[in-house]
């Protein structure tokens, strides 16, 4: 995969369909990166992806997206808003965990989505529920 630093965002290309920590690691480590762009054909955040990428602002889950694995997105403090869509059909367990910010569920009444582990968001700071948009 070739991700791309831009202006302080990490693109993923289009066609990408599973993304990981190997995948990101080097580029987020050595660039500052405040923004991620996941592609339309994304469907695997496996475990562990953004883990502790503290200086991470601003991501949005593309609805293609179906699993998102465990503590992907742990520790992520400078995150004003994560937005993940309720079409997502797996969760793992501390996906958002220890996420400083408010992470936003689209398209889910004020209950879990099924297949969501219910410690995927631990100690997040806001966790908001919205119809779909």
């Amino acid at each position: 995969m070739n991700c791309i630093i831009k202006d302080e965002c990490l693109i993923v290309p289009e066609g990408t369909k599973k993304i990981g920590f190997r995948d990101v690691c080097d580029l987020i480590f050595q660039n500052p990166v405040r923004e991620i762009v996941l592609p339309q054909t994304l469907e695997i955040i496996e475990d562990d992806t953004f883990f502790d990428f503290t200086e991470i602002q601003k991501i949005i889950i593309p609805a293609s997206v179906k699993e998102i694995g465990s503590q992907a997105f742990w520790g992520l403090d400078d995150v004003k808003e994560l937005i993940v869509p309720a079409t997502v059909e797996r969760v793992k367990k501390h996906a958002f965990c220890n996420l400083r910010g408010k992470l936003v569920i689209v398209g889910a009444p004020q209950t879990l989505p099924a297949g969501w582990d219910e410690e995927f968001a631990a100690n997040v700071g806001e966790l908001c529920f919205i119809p779909e948009a």
